[in-house]
């Protein structure tokens, strides 16, 4: 028992009408507007984080690494990268960054320990310093990074500097970085 399609109620015209206001939000009612304005404010509908175009660049990134002895093989007085903490695929923008490390007090003499940002594989700008008075101590700094290399694609690392000055070596405990884009 097959049963027939039901004829076609709506002109073509009409339908050409219907779709061209459907299509069109600037010719709905202004009731109509508020009241789906009003009604999604209250019944949100749920929506993937996924499908939220750049929220994957919003979020708060961070990266840690345990502690670094270079064992007197690296060259002092240079920038020099240690394998770490580094955060890769950064969208371009402003961020909020802020890292920082430990200093194991092991070290002897006049040492000078700094551990900056790198931004794309230049030498750091900016960093935190400890010398041997700051044996033990959390050393950290917080300030405004730009990633601006127009790929979307950015890289953010830490680099290390020290000079020992007769030290045993120099050494990095719990170091961290964190990123968090403000614009």
């Amino acid at each position: 028992m097959a049963r027939e399609a039901p004829p076609d109620i709506l002109s073509p015209d009409q339908r050409d009408q219907i779709d061209e206001f459907l299509g069109n939000p600037i010719k709905y009612p202004e009731e109509f507007k508020q009241w789906l304005t009003d009604y999604l404010a209250v019944n949100v509908p749920p929506i993937p984080v996924s499908q939220l175009l750049g929220y994957k660049g919003t979020l708060a990134r961070y990266a840690f690494e345990a502690t670094l002895s270079d064992g007197n093989t690296t060259p002092e007085r240079v920038w020099t990268d240690l394998g770490g903490p580094e955060i890769t695929q950064m969208a371009d923008g402003t961020y909020w960054a802020a890292w920082g490390c430990q200093h194991p007090g092991t070290n002897a003499g006049a040492a000078t320990m700094r551990m900056g940002l790198s931004v794309n594989g230049a030498d750091p700008s900016e960093w935190t310093e400890a010398t041997t008075l700051d044996d033990g101590v959390q050393v950290w700094k917080a300030g405004q990074v730009l990633l601006n290399a127009g790929t979307d694609n950015n890289t953010v690392s830490t680099r290390y500097y020290w000079d020992l000055s007769g030290g045993a070596d120099g050494e990095f405990r719990r170091r961290w970085m964190v990123l968090l884009r403000i614009t």
